[in-house]
């Protein structure tokens, strides 16, 4: 008889869970885009498609310390789902 969790399968749980993200993380000094409008850490605005330098990553990729240049300066820490390969 299969386990049960609050009236749930584990096969039931097993098929809803989030998929798994299959991105690559990307490496200090990769240069990447901004995949939406982000905040520096001084919070200024940084528009969608900004490309900036990763100059430190967090949590094995999950998130990445970016640094920005043009039109804004300043660094921002991006969770992965908001950079894509510039």
């Amino acid at each position: 008889m299969p386990r049960q969790i609050v009236g749930m399968t584990i096969e039931t749980l097993y098929r809803q869970r989030p998929p798994q993200s299959t991105a690559q993380p990307f490496e200090e000094l990769a240069v990447v885009a901004t995949l939406r409008e982000i905040s520096t850490d001084e919070g200024l605005a940084v528009p969608a498609g900004t490309e900036g330098t990763i100059v430190m990553v967090y949590a094995g990729g999950e998130a990445y310390e970016v640094e920005f240049t043009a039109p804004v300066v300043g660094l921002a820490t991006v969770r992965a789902d908001g950079l894509r390969a510039a």
